[in-house]
Protein backbone atom coordinates (compact mmCIF):
# COMPACT_ATOMS: atom_id res chain seq x y z
CA UNK A 1 0.00 0.00 0.00
CA UNK A 2 1.30 3.23 -1.06
CA UNK A 3 2.79 5.49 1.59
CA UNK A 4 1.04 8.61 2.10
CA UNK A 5 2.56 11.72 2.85
CA UNK A 6 0.71 14.86 4.29
CA UNK A 7 1.15 18.24 2.44
CA UNK A 8 1.07 20.11 5.50
CA UNK A 9 4.39 20.88 7.19
CA UNK A 10 4.17 22.08 10.84
CA UNK A 11 5.01 25.88 11.03
CA UNK A 12 8.21 26.89 13.14
CA UNK A 13 7.21 28.68 16.49
CA UNK A 14 8.99 31.70 16.80
CA UNK A 15 10.07 32.89 19.93
CA UNK A 16 7.76 35.65 21.45
CA UNK A 17 9.00 39.17 20.98
CA UNK A 18 10.17 40.89 24.30
CA UNK A 19 8.51 44.32 25.25
CA UNK A 20 9.99 46.63 26.40
CA UNK A 21 9.12 48.30 30.01
CA UNK A 22 7.43 51.68 29.77
CA UNK A 23 9.68 54.44 30.79
CA UNK A 24 7.59 55.17 34.59
CA UNK A 25 8.60 51.03 35.77
CA UNK A 26 11.86 52.14 34.70
CA UNK A 27 11.85 54.82 36.55
CA UNK A 28 10.49 53.12 39.71
CA UNK A 29 12.87 50.39 39.58
CA UNK A 30 15.94 52.54 39.04
CA UNK A 31 14.65 54.99 42.73
CA UNK A 32 13.80 51.00 44.22
CA UNK A 33 17.59 50.24 42.98
CA UNK A 34 18.78 53.02 44.84
CA UNK A 35 16.77 52.78 47.99
CA UNK A 36 18.13 49.06 48.61
CA UNK A 37 21.63 50.74 47.82
CA UNK A 38 21.20 53.08 50.22
CA UNK A 39 20.10 51.28 52.57
CA UNK A 40 23.41 48.21 51.69
CA UNK A 41 25.73 51.03 52.27
CA UNK A 42 23.96 51.90 55.57
CA UNK A 43 23.97 48.25 56.75
CA UNK A 44 27.87 47.77 55.56
CA UNK A 45 29.02 50.98 57.66
CA UNK A 46 27.17 49.88 60.69
CA UNK A 47 28.40 46.30 60.24
CA UNK A 48 32.15 47.45 59.99
CA UNK A 49 31.80 49.77 62.65
CA UNK A 50 30.66 47.77 64.84
CA UNK A 51 33.08 44.28 63.91
CA UNK A 52 36.22 47.09 63.48
CA UNK A 53 36.87 46.55 59.97
CA UNK A 54 39.02 48.47 58.12
CA UNK A 55 37.30 51.92 56.15
CA UNK A 56 39.30 50.95 53.24
CA UNK A 57 37.24 47.74 53.20
CA UNK A 58 33.78 49.91 53.59
CA UNK A 59 34.97 52.74 50.84
CA UNK A 60 35.42 49.84 48.30
CA UNK A 61 32.13 48.30 48.88
CA UNK A 62 31.09 52.08 48.27
CA UNK A 63 32.15 53.30 45.68
CA UNK A 64 31.26 49.33 43.84
CA UNK A 65 27.48 50.31 45.13
CA UNK A 66 27.73 53.54 43.58
CA UNK A 67 29.29 52.61 40.21
CA UNK A 68 26.67 49.82 39.67
CA UNK A 69 23.87 52.70 39.83
CA UNK A 70 25.57 54.55 37.17
CA UNK A 71 25.26 51.77 35.18
CA UNK A 72 21.31 51.58 36.75
CA UNK A 73 20.99 55.02 35.21
CA UNK A 74 21.29 56.80 38.56
CA UNK A 75 23.27 59.69 37.46
CA UNK A 76 23.49 63.31 37.47
CA UNK A 77 22.39 64.26 33.91
CA UNK A 78 20.52 67.34 34.93
CA UNK A 79 20.85 70.29 37.04
CA UNK A 80 17.79 72.67 37.07
CA UNK A 81 18.69 75.82 38.33
CA UNK A 82 15.97 78.85 39.66
CA UNK A 83 16.02 82.09 41.17
CA UNK A 84 19.68 83.11 39.77
CA UNK A 85 19.89 86.25 38.95
CA UNK A 86 23.95 88.08 39.93
CA UNK A 87 25.57 84.91 40.56
CA UNK A 88 26.32 82.72 37.54
CA UNK A 89 25.46 79.30 36.91
CA UNK A 90 28.70 77.86 37.19
CA UNK A 91 29.81 79.65 40.37
CA UNK A 92 26.36 78.11 41.96
CA UNK A 93 27.80 74.53 40.48
CA UNK A 94 31.06 74.85 41.64
CA UNK A 95 29.93 75.69 45.13
CA UNK A 96 27.95 72.45 45.28
CA UNK A 97 30.64 70.24 44.02
CA UNK A 98 28.44 68.59 40.90
CA UNK A 99 29.08 67.59 38.02
CA UNK A 100 27.43 65.90 35.57
CA UNK A 101 27.54 62.05 34.94
CA UNK A 102 28.43 61.90 38.61
CA UNK A 103 26.57 59.12 40.98
CA UNK A 104 23.40 61.33 41.91
CA UNK A 105 23.31 58.86 45.28
CA UNK A 106 26.94 60.42 46.19
CA UNK A 107 25.71 63.56 45.65
CA UNK A 108 24.27 65.01 49.34
CA UNK A 109 21.36 67.75 49.40
CA UNK A 110 22.30 69.23 52.66
CA UNK A 111 26.04 69.51 52.57
CA UNK A 112 25.17 71.66 48.99
CA UNK A 113 22.61 73.87 50.88
CA UNK A 114 25.09 74.64 53.25
CA UNK A 115 27.58 75.41 51.47
CA UNK A 116 25.22 77.41 48.96
CA UNK A 117 24.19 79.63 52.00
CA UNK A 118 27.68 80.29 53.12
CA UNK A 119 27.85 82.52 49.58
CA UNK A 120 27.59 86.27 50.26
CA UNK A 121 25.28 86.35 47.62
CA UNK A 122 22.84 83.72 48.82
CA UNK A 123 20.35 84.52 51.32
CA UNK A 124 19.00 80.82 51.28
CA UNK A 125 18.67 77.88 49.42
CA UNK A 126 16.92 74.76 48.57
CA UNK A 127 18.86 71.59 47.02
CA UNK A 128 16.40 68.27 46.22
CA UNK A 129 18.00 65.41 44.16
CA UNK A 130 14.98 63.63 41.96
CA UNK A 131 15.35 60.09 40.68
CA UNK A 132 16.75 58.77 39.08
CA UNK A 133 18.58 61.75 36.92
CA UNK A 134 18.16 65.06 38.45
CA UNK A 135 19.35 67.48 40.99
CA UNK A 136 17.28 70.70 41.58
CA UNK A 137 18.48 73.89 43.13
CA UNK A 138 16.41 77.16 43.97
CA UNK A 139 18.47 79.76 45.13
CA UNK A 140 17.16 82.91 47.19
CA UNK A 141 19.48 85.87 46.78
CA UNK A 142 20.16 89.22 48.30
CA UNK A 143 18.94 92.25 47.08
CA UNK A 144 20.91 95.30 47.30
CA UNK A 145 19.47 98.28 48.84
CA UNK A 146 22.35 100.88 49.82
CA UNK A 147 26.16 101.91 50.27
CA UNK A 148 27.19 101.93 54.11
CA UNK A 149 29.74 103.87 55.11
CA UNK A 150 31.81 103.44 57.95
CA UNK A 151 35.15 104.30 59.14
CA UNK A 152 36.09 104.97 55.71
CA UNK A 153 34.98 101.92 54.20
CA UNK A 154 32.26 101.45 51.75
CA UNK A 155 30.11 97.96 51.86
CA UNK A 156 26.86 96.82 49.54
CA UNK A 157 24.16 95.57 52.30
CA UNK A 158 20.54 94.10 51.62
CA UNK A 159 17.61 94.90 53.63
CA UNK A 160 18.39 93.26 56.68
CA UNK A 161 21.73 94.99 56.80
CA UNK A 162 24.02 92.14 55.87
CA UNK A 163 26.83 92.62 54.03
CA UNK A 164 27.25 91.53 50.82
CA UNK A 165 30.50 92.73 49.37
CA UNK A 166 33.47 95.26 49.98
CA UNK A 167 34.82 95.37 46.17
CA UNK A 168 33.40 95.92 42.71
CA UNK A 169 30.84 98.48 44.27
CA UNK A 170 30.78 101.16 41.18
CA UNK A 171 27.47 98.83 39.63
CA UNK A 172 25.95 100.26 42.59
CA UNK A 173 26.73 103.80 43.06
CA UNK A 174 23.23 105.00 42.76
CA UNK A 175 22.06 103.49 45.14
CA UNK A 176 21.32 105.33 48.71
CA UNK A 177 24.05 105.81 50.83
CA UNK A 178 24.15 105.44 54.43
CA UNK A 179 26.62 106.40 56.98
CA UNK A 180 26.93 105.70 61.11
CA UNK A 181 28.16 102.34 63.01
CA UNK A 182 24.28 100.96 63.55
CA UNK A 183 22.60 102.64 60.11
CA UNK A 184 22.56 98.94 58.34
CA UNK A 185 19.63 97.81 60.43
CA UNK A 186 17.98 100.76 60.42
CA UNK A 187 18.39 102.13 56.83
CA UNK A 188 15.52 99.78 54.97
CA UNK A 189 12.82 101.63 56.50
CA UNK A 190 13.73 104.99 56.34
CA UNK A 191 14.45 104.23 52.54
CA UNK A 192 11.30 102.63 52.17
CA UNK A 193 9.70 106.17 53.70
CA UNK A 194 12.16 107.93 51.35
CA UNK A 195 11.05 106.21 48.26
CA UNK A 196 7.01 107.77 48.07
CA UNK A 197 9.15 110.82 48.08
CA UNK A 198 11.46 110.16 45.04
CA UNK A 199 12.08 113.72 43.85
CA UNK A 200 13.22 114.21 47.57
CA UNK A 201 15.43 111.33 47.24
CA UNK A 202 17.18 112.65 44.02
CA UNK A 203 18.47 115.66 45.88
CA UNK A 204 19.82 113.89 49.14
CA UNK A 205 23.72 112.76 49.04
CA UNK A 206 23.41 110.68 52.45
CA UNK A 207 21.43 109.21 55.17
CA UNK A 208 23.47 109.70 58.25
CA UNK A 209 22.52 107.90 61.27
CA UNK A 210 22.93 110.09 64.38
CA UNK A 211 23.67 108.99 68.24
CA UNK A 212 22.30 105.86 67.40
CA UNK A 213 18.51 106.60 67.88
CA UNK A 214 17.80 108.94 64.54
CA UNK A 215 18.73 110.26 61.23
CA UNK A 216 20.29 113.47 59.32
CA UNK A 217 19.44 114.10 55.64
CA UNK A 218 22.56 115.34 53.85
CA UNK A 219 21.79 117.12 50.59
CA UNK A 220 24.11 117.24 48.02
CA UNK A 221 23.89 121.09 47.96
CA UNK A 222 25.19 120.83 51.65
CA UNK A 223 21.92 121.60 53.54
CA UNK A 224 21.41 119.26 56.39
CA UNK A 225 17.83 118.12 57.60
CA UNK A 226 17.58 116.73 61.30
CA UNK A 227 14.57 113.90 61.38
CA UNK A 228 13.40 113.13 65.12
CA UNK A 229 13.67 109.86 66.86
CA UNK A 230 9.90 109.20 66.62
CA UNK A 231 7.84 110.29 63.75
CA UNK A 232 9.90 110.36 60.71
CA UNK A 233 7.53 109.56 58.42
CA UNK A 234 5.42 112.61 59.30
CA UNK A 235 8.73 114.97 59.04
CA UNK A 236 9.90 113.24 55.60
CA UNK A 237 6.57 114.62 54.17
CA UNK A 238 7.03 118.16 55.22
CA UNK A 239 10.17 118.10 53.95
CA UNK A 240 9.52 117.20 50.87
CA UNK A 241 6.65 119.29 50.93
CA UNK A 242 8.87 122.06 51.96
CA UNK A 243 11.44 121.77 49.67
CA UNK A 244 9.58 121.19 46.59
CA UNK A 245 6.44 123.26 47.21
CA UNK A 246 8.21 126.20 49.19
CA UNK A 247 11.74 125.27 47.23
CA UNK A 248 13.18 125.93 50.71
CA UNK A 249 16.96 124.27 49.31
CA UNK A 250 17.03 127.41 46.89
CA UNK A 251 17.19 129.73 49.93
CA UNK A 252 20.06 130.69 52.10
CA UNK A 253 19.49 127.78 54.31
CA UNK A 254 22.20 125.57 56.34
CA UNK A 255 20.18 123.37 58.43
CA UNK A 256 16.40 122.20 58.80
CA UNK A 257 15.65 120.91 61.55
CA UNK A 258 12.50 118.52 61.77
CA UNK A 259 13.09 117.10 65.52
CA UNK A 260 10.23 119.11 67.44
CA UNK A 261 6.56 118.25 66.67
CA UNK A 262 4.78 121.87 67.86
CA UNK A 263 7.60 123.78 65.48
CA UNK A 264 10.12 123.97 62.33
CA UNK A 265 13.61 125.61 63.18
CA UNK A 266 15.67 126.71 59.88
CA UNK A 267 19.09 127.97 60.29
CA UNK A 268 20.25 130.11 57.19
CA UNK A 269 23.42 131.60 56.34
CA UNK A 270 24.69 135.20 57.60
CA UNK A 271 24.65 137.64 54.79
CA UNK A 272 26.78 140.64 54.61
CA UNK A 273 25.31 143.95 55.17
CA UNK A 274 26.24 147.03 52.92
CA UNK A 275 29.24 148.25 54.87
CA UNK A 276 30.78 144.28 54.83
CA UNK A 277 29.33 143.46 58.33
CA UNK A 278 27.32 139.86 58.51
CA UNK A 279 23.95 139.78 60.06
CA UNK A 280 22.26 137.73 61.85
CA UNK A 281 20.83 134.10 60.29
CA UNK A 282 17.48 135.21 58.82
CA UNK A 283 14.09 132.76 59.56
CA UNK A 284 12.52 131.86 56.27
CA UNK A 285 9.61 130.12 57.68
CA UNK A 286 7.35 131.19 60.72
CA UNK A 287 8.39 130.15 64.26
CA UNK A 288 12.04 129.32 63.28
CA UNK A 289 14.95 129.58 65.37
CA UNK A 290 18.65 128.11 65.36
CA UNK A 291 19.14 124.90 67.58
CA UNK A 292 21.94 122.67 68.35
CA UNK A 293 21.88 118.59 67.05
CA UNK A 294 21.90 116.25 69.42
Amino acid sequence: MPKVTSARRAKKSKPPRRRSLPRSVKTALKIGLSLVIVAALGAAGLWFVVSGEGARIADNAKATALALSVRAGLRVDNVLLSGRNRLSRASVERAVSIRRGMPIMAFDPQAAKTRLEKLAWIRSATVERRLPDTIYIAINERVPLALWQFKRRLALIDEEGVIIIRSNLSPYRDLPLVVGEDAPRHAAKLIAILRSHRRLGAELHALVRVSNRRWNLNFKNGVIARLPENGTARAVATLARLVHRERLLDRDVVIIDLRFADRLVVRTTARPDKKGNKSTPRQRPPSTRPSKDT
